[in-house]
């Protein structure tokens, strides 16, 4: 059986700005979590033949590197499940519309694609629906782990039957070929995440024009603060009811972070207008990086103030190529496109910042320099409603023969640490 790397078992010293560790004892352990098969959900709505309703497709795409293989006589299998749900409203608790559970295999002669993160696998599942408010939530099982991982989406189901010229759901590709039979075939990008900047960024689109000759399409791609970094425009044949197209756009040149694709048809004074969205970064970078600036702040823990500021005053590619070199000195297998050590520190900042968040960053809080140090505590008492007390918790770290108190001095929910960092 090929093991997935479950576990990080790296000891590393950290080099702080607060301070040097003392002893060996003092060092962080990076200890390792098992690993949920994390997966990405999406779904589109297009024109139904079905009277009254939408059709809705809804995708799961996971990454090789996200499942566990095992060896076959046809090389390396994964196998997972799905139990999909979709929910009326907006709320799991409200009434379920349907139900369905599917299995796919993933097959590689390649022991290196098991552990690829630039390879995945692409399910999906169409359903007619009556238009409205949905919630969809899938149960991703991988079945030789046994482990899972859930994901939910609100989507707003539009009805393309009223009067007037309708445009679809806009579907962000990786890739779209037009068959020779003159039909698209379309490979969804899931989960809006663009990585190579190489290549151009396809979107795929229905128009169901009432009358028209021809159709005028116009699209701009906008960065983060509204600016217009690309726009384009063009005039297709109409094809009555459907009318399919694709635009391509570069992304070459352009900085990581989010963008915004706006789509726009015009015929015989009729117009619509429908949006997407995603997100260009590096694929050696980890999921949880947004922001290069960010990233350089949030190593402060590891990294002394000096190295931190020489990565903030330079150019942008410069501090990619600091930030890059800082973190290949650190990767614990030089043999893998993944560094794990890289991962595990932005994944538990992400989770800091998801927890103990409040006014501010969950990652800068005592409860997040701990955490991200330290990594999850073997056992965490709490005290939130005792007499004569202000809330507190206690972190216990077996391990390392620690412990760390922290306090609700204010009440607002976030909590100081009392006890001594180093002891």
């Amino acid at each position: 059986m090929v093991k997935k790397r479950f576990v990080i078992a790296c000891l590393f010293l950290l080099m702080t700005a607060v301070g040097k560790l003392q002893a060996q004892d003092q060092q962080a352990y990076y200890l390792a979590q098992a690993g949920a098969p994390n997966f990405h959900l999406s779904a589109i709505t297009l024109l139904s033949e079905e009277p009254g309703k939408t059709k809705m497709i809804a995708y799961v795409e996971i990454v090789h590197d996200n499942l566990m293989f095992v060896r076959s006589a046809r090389g390396f299998e994964a196998n997972y499940e799905v139990d999909f749900s979709l929910i009326l409203g907006e709320a799991e608790s409200g009434p379920r519309v349907t139900n369905k559970i599917w299995r796919s295999q993933v097959v590689t002669t390649s022991y290196d694609e098991t552990n690829a993160r630039d390879l995945y696998d692409i399910s999906e599942t169409e359903i007619n629906v009556s238009p409205g408010t949905y919630t969809i939530v899938a149960t991703l099982l991988d079945l030789e782990s046994k482990r899972k991982s859930e994901a939910s989406i609100t989507i707003q189901v539009p009805s393309y039957e009223v009067a007037g010229m309708h445009l679809s759901d806009l579907v962000l590709c990786k890739h779209v070929k037009l068959a020779p039979d003159n039909v698209f075939e379309i490979t969804p990008n899931v989960n809006h995440v663009v990585q190579n900047p190489n290549y151009p960024v396809p979107v795929f689109y229905e128009v169901y024009p009432e009358e028209a000759e021809e159709l005028k399409v116009y699209y701009r791609v906008m960065d983060d603060r509204g600016e217009v970094v690309r726009e384009d425009s063009k005039v297709i044949p109409a094809v009555l009811p459907i009318t399919r197209d694709h635009i391509t756009f570069s992304v070459l040149d352009l900085p990581y972070g989010y963008y915004v694709v706006e789509l726009q048809i015009e015929a015989d004074g009729q117009r619509a207008l429908k949006g997407t969205h995603f997100r260009l970064r590096s694929i050696s970078l980890p999921a949880s990086i947004n922001d290069m600036k960010d990233a350089v702040r949030q190593l402060r823990y590891i990294a002394s103030n000096k190295e931190i500021k020489k990565m903030l005053n330079g150019t942008p590619d410069q501090m990619e190529r600091m930030f890059r070199d800082f973190w290949d000195r650190r990767d614990p297998s030089e043999n893998t496109k993944t560094n794990e050590l890289m991962e595990e520190y932005y994944g538990r900042i992400q989770y800091c910042n998801e927890m103990f968040g409040s006014f501010r960053a969950g990652w800068e809080t005592d409860m997040g320099e701990v955490y991200i140090r330290f990594g999850p505590p073997s056992e965490i008492e709490r005290h939130p409603f005792e007499i004569n007390y202000k809330p507190y918790e206690i972190w216990y770290y077996y391990d390392l023969r620690r412990r760390f108190i922290f306090v609700d001095e204010m009440g607002y929910g976030e909590y100081r640490r009392v006890s001594e960092l180093w002891p």
